[in-house]
């Protein structure tokens, strides 16, 4: 689905992702790679084959979009380090020359070095391109004429039907300075967002996106 907000244009996908077509930049945020070989290394047996279909989806997105930098909103591995992460360099091995560039999350507490191995640009903070500033995590100060993209809070939004029935989705989150990723992983959790007035909301489901409100 196509958005346009300050004068620039995006693709939100249903794949959880967004696409900036001005700067050619794929953002992807709270991915959680390896987060089921985190499970697995502490003892608790999840499935297999989550991280590879991850990074298949990320394969693809890439593929679709052509990007010129890939720019994960934080959380991009789960925590320290396990048996996943060579599955991941396998991965980058195979996108070696694309851009990718990390806003540093909670959970990308990683050795510094791993991620120079990787060829992974971390960013501290917030990064801020022509009036949009994104970041991790929601930012307590917005400069007039600027909106802020994040993620960290996995948004979804509750749909409620007849007979007492409702469904969770995931979702992008819009108000008038602020855009809401939803989380990418498929091995993560959501949390309900109250809509409130004046927000535009995405939701995610059957690979389609539709607006709610």
């Amino acid at each position: 689905m196509d958005v346009k907000m300050y004068n620039n244009s995006f693709v939100l996908s249903p794949e959880k992702a967004l696409f900036w077509i001005e700067t050619k930049m794929l953002i992807i945020s709270d991915a959680h790679l390896t987060k089921e070989s985190h499970f697995r290394k502490n003892g608790i047996a999840v499935p297999t084959g989550i991280l590879q279909n991850d990074l298949i989806r990320i394969s693809k997105l890439i593929q679709h979009f052509n990007p010129k930098v890939v720019l994960f909103l934080g959380d991009m591995f789960h925590s320290e380090a396990n048996e996943g992460l060579n599955e991941f360099l396998t991965w980058r091995e195979i996108h070696s020359t694309l851009d990718i560039q990390l806003v540093v999350g909670n959970h990308d507490i990683l050795h510094r070095d791993w991620y120079q191995t990787a060829n992974i640009k971390l960013i501290p903070d917030e990064i801020t391109i022509d009036n949009i500033i994104l970041s991790h995590d929601k930012l307590s100060v917005i400069p007039d004429g600027k909106i802020n993209f994040f993620g960290h809070l996995h948004p979804a939004i509750r749909l409620h039907g007849i007979a007492k029935q409702s469904l969770q989705l995931p979702c992008f989150y819009c108000d008038k300075q602020h855009m809401i990723l939803p989380a990418f992983g498929k091995f993560t959790g959501f949390k309900t967002i109250t809509v409130k007035k004046n927000v535009v909301v995405f939701a995610i489901g059957d690979n389609q996106i539709f607006k709610v409100n």
